[in-house]
């Protein structure tokens, strides 16, 4: 009996280390409304936490914030977990910013580590684009063209792809329209996560303290 509950740790230990966490980051833009909506989920969608973020009001707001909506489920049962909300200071975002990059010093070797581990699932983005004036709207659609090849070329070079980008850009001569949605799916399995993890640790006791 020992030994089959034993082997079935084992078996759920090796499942779990080979699953995948997957982050879906989604943002869509229709003329004056947006959202973009982070989701990671792990354990074979079992588990969701999710985060949804409104970029215009960071400009409307009366003073420097941005709101941050999220909640954390389980999906099976389709049943929150946990609600919450945030108001995120946009100097304390920069200060955590600068935390960021010395982070990014620090673990570089982990950092590095697992970039080469994700892979991209699927990378969509589609737009519809018009200034009201056919002319300036070609030179548009070609700058446009450009910053998307740009970033699909980043992305193509730091990490695998899985799929073909599906990019488009569909021209409105006639109308004043700013349409875009973009959604990108990334996965990394859950022992490379933990494989990056202890490098961290390991750079983390060569260095000292954490940074705080």
């Amino acid at each position: 009996m020992f030994i089959t509950v034993a082997a079935l740790i084992i078996i759920l230990l090796v499942i779990t280390l080979f699953s995948s966490v997957n982050i879906r980051i989604t943002y869509y833009r229709d003329n004056k409304d947006d959202e973009l909506i982070i989701i990671v989920s792990a354990l074979f969608g079992l588990i969701n936490f999710k985060r949804e973020y409104n970029l215009l009001e960071l400009m409307s707001m009366g003073g420097p914030g941005l709101k941050v909506r999220g909640e954390l489920e389980a999906t099976a049962g389709g049943r929150i977990i946990k609600e919450f909300g945030s108001l995120v200071n946009v100097h304390d975002a920069l200060e955590s910013y600068k935390k960021y990059k010395l982070m990014i010093h620090r673990y570089g070797k982990a950092i590095r580590y697992i970039q080469q581990r994700i892979a991209i699932k699927k990378l969509e983005w589609n737009s519809v684009l018009g200034t009201g004036d056919a002319a300036v709207t070609g030179i548009a659609i070609g700058l446009l063209w450009n910053v998307k090849t740009f970033f699909t070329s980043v992305l193509s070079s730091r990490f695998k792809l899985l799929s073909l980008p599906q990019i488009s850009i569909v021209p409105s001569f006639e109308s004043i329209i700013i349409s875009t949605r973009a959604d990108c799916i990334l996965s990394v399995k859950i022992g490379h996560a933990i494989t990056a993890g202890t490098i961290g640790l390991i750079a983390k006791k060569k260095d000292g303290d954490a940074i705080e």
